[in-house]
């Protein structure tokens, strides 16, 4: 009876030890507290450059946009450096790149003369909330397409680049103006940020089209303060313009978040045609002002003829807890001037998307919303109802902007990148060799090859086929035998069987020789330099050389002190059960 009481308390924390994987859908406890640090990172051993947030899943379902990418630009105080980057349905990471090491926004895929291009602003984005830049246009060989300019030497601001189907561009752009701020109680003049859109044609380079805000909107209409603003070089951000969409009209409907207003333009004069919300609203609200009491909203569109759907933030940095931030579908009637809301979607922890934020309409009914400032995105029902979460920063960090996206969306892309697939060659703590291949932005890759020659310079016809397996996510790793020869590469087959790039060749003799050249060595003997363009650790406990025997000793000691007290706990269990069993109460309690 005590060896079989003793052994059920070792099993039970034997196997309360074992690490597991939590199931998709999961609240990951640890990584919503910062276990894993503000920025939790997943790393590879065949690309050590690359690194992509690691996400938690909280919620997931068949239902949810699969067959799609979802694209971010991942950026904040706690990243190394600011990122575009796609990942596929099951947070894998399909390309990503830093450009230049500038402040990356709104990765997009567009289409242009029918032929698809992801694009992405570019430029610094420190210019009082908004940005001085350039849009970027690569093709599916991620290769550099165009660099769209504002049009009149202006900046292209980062908010917003949206290509038209009759080849032109429309682009957010901020431009300081000296403005009588009188109205605003400053009995002088002094600099305010005008809001322009600019439609531009990307052949030219030449503005077909522009508006300002000032032109049509008071600075009293706003509702941020001027405080300290419009003295010096401190230029008042009055209306602060975030999205604009073009419909078949011809007409404009742009967002600004000071006026917490929608205003729709007459794409030939330029003359307001309506104002939905803000201290000018010209709607009547069916829906007890739910449609039109939203706040610091962004990426307004339209979505059919009757219907325009908002990223409704309801908050800002000043006023983070006067509403919960929603999507927001509204019902518009142009002839009746009055606007219902259709559905409204809320995410399921209540965030407040302090700033930035996305609302996308998905070919499928689905709506996905990013949530800006906040590292979240939730994939919704056409209803409302939450059927995908997803995290790629701690929650108990949200707010803070350390880990941040100002858009996430989802879209199709295939690529074909001009680089060659990367590999290395990792040794793990059982002292089994593996080799690793990836390749940053081929998306139609279907299964590896591994091939292996004894040959320095072997021809193709020298390689031989060693293993293949099906792509395993972003990397794939192949065991590798002692039987295997000098050389290995691996080989990236298309899901038709035709090969579309090759890794270079890599001498496994000369890796090993430089990592083991005496695993009985002491350690305090002088080892060879280890390429660590070859060899990078990235989960749990990594070790090369004697460093494996060392660790393995310690953790066997460990486990033998962990096993000692839990016999121990299980003898004195069993040896006052009696008088465990003499202080249970035999009368109810009430408490």
């Amino acid at each position: 009876m005590w060896s079989a009481w003793t052994f059920f308390l070792v099993a039970v924390g034997v196997a309360n030890a074992i690490p597991s994987k939590p199931p998709v859908g999961s609240y990951d406890f640890g990584y919503e507290h910062d276990a894993y640090g503000a920025h939790p990172l997943t790393v590879f051993k065949s690309a050590a450059e690359l690194e992509v947030p690691k996400l938690d899943i909280l919620q997931s379902s068949k239902a949810c946009e699969s067959s799609l990418y979802t694209l971010l630009t991942p950026r904040g105080g706690a990243t190394r450096a600011p990122q575009t980057t796609i990942l596929d349905g099951n947070g894998d990471l399909i390309w990503t790149s830093s450009w230049q090491g500038q402040q990356l926004y709104n990765l997009m895929v567009q289409e242009y003369k029918g032929e698809k291009y992801l694009t992405f602003w570019a430029g610094n984005d420190a210019v009082g909330g908004h940005g001085a830049g350039t849009i970027i246009m690569l093709d599916k060989s991620y290769t550099l397409f165009k660099e769209v300019r504002a049009a009149y030497g202006l900046d292209a601001d980062l908010h917003d680049f949206r290509i038209t189907e009759a080849g032109t561009a429309l682009i957010t752009v901020y431009e300081v103006v000296q403005r009588d701020l009188s109205e605003v109680g400053k009995n002088f003049v002094g600099p305010v940020w005008d809001c322009l859109i600019q439609e531009v044609d990307l052949e030219t380079g030449q503005a077909v089209f522009q508006w300002r805000a000032l032109d049509y909107w008071n600075l009293v209409d706003s509702f941020r303060e001027i405080g300290g603003d419009g003295e010096g070089d401190r230029a008042y951000d009055f209306f602060h313009m975030n999205s604009i969409d073009k419909d078949a009209r011809g007409n404009y409907l742009t967002s600004s978040r000071y006026m917490h207003s929608l205003t729709y333009i007459n794409g030939t004069t330029g003359e307001v045609i309506w104002i939905l919300g803000g201290k000018r609203n010209m709607f009547r609200d069916l829906s007890n002002g739910t449609a039109t009491n939203f706040a610091y909203q962004h990426d307004a569109r339209w979505s059919g003829n009757d219907t325009i759907t908002i990223f409704d933030n309801g908050v800002d940095d000043a006023h983070r807890d006067i509403a919960d931030t929603r999507g927001l579908k509204l019902k518009v009637d142009e002839q009746n001037m009055t606007v219902s809301v259709i559905t409204e979607y809320f995410n399921p922890h209540k965030i407040h998307g302090i700033s930035q934020g996305s609302f996308q309409s998905l070919s499928n009914g689905n709506v996905l919303l990013g949530y800006g400032n906040s590292a979240a995105f939730t994939e919704f029902a056409s209803n409302g109802d939450v059927l995908c979460d997803t995290h790629f920063a701690p929650e108990s960090r949200f707010g803070t902007a350390e880990v941040q996206s100002y858009r996430v969306y989802k879209y199709e892309w295939h690529g074909w990148p001009m680089s060659s697939p990367s590999s290395a060659l990792r040794i793990n703590s059982r002292r089994v060799w593996s080799f690793f291949v990836s390749w940053n932005g081929a998306t139609e890759v279907s299964k590896w090859i591994l091939q292996g020659t004894n040959s320095t310079n072997g021809t193709d016809d020298e390689w031989r086929e060693l293993n293949r397996t099906r792509r395993m996510g972003f990397e794939t790793a192949f065991e590798i035998r002692k039987s295997y020869p000098r050389y290995l590469r691996a080989v990236a087959v298309h899901s038709e069987g035709h090969m579309l790039g090759v890794s270079e060749p890599l001498d496994v003799q000369a890796i090993k020789d430089q990592v083991s050249p005496d695993l009985i060595s002491p350690l305090s003997h002088p080892r060879p330099p280890i390429d660590t363009s070859q060899l990078v650790y990235t989960y749990g406990f990594n070790f090369t050389d004697d460093e494996v025997w060392v660790a393995q000793i310690a953790m066997a000691c460990g486990g033998v002190l962990v096993m000692g007290a839990l016999l121990r706990t299980g003898v004195k269990a069993w040896n006052n059960r009696r008088t465990a069993y003499r202080r249970v109460a035999t009368e109810p309690s009430y408490e």
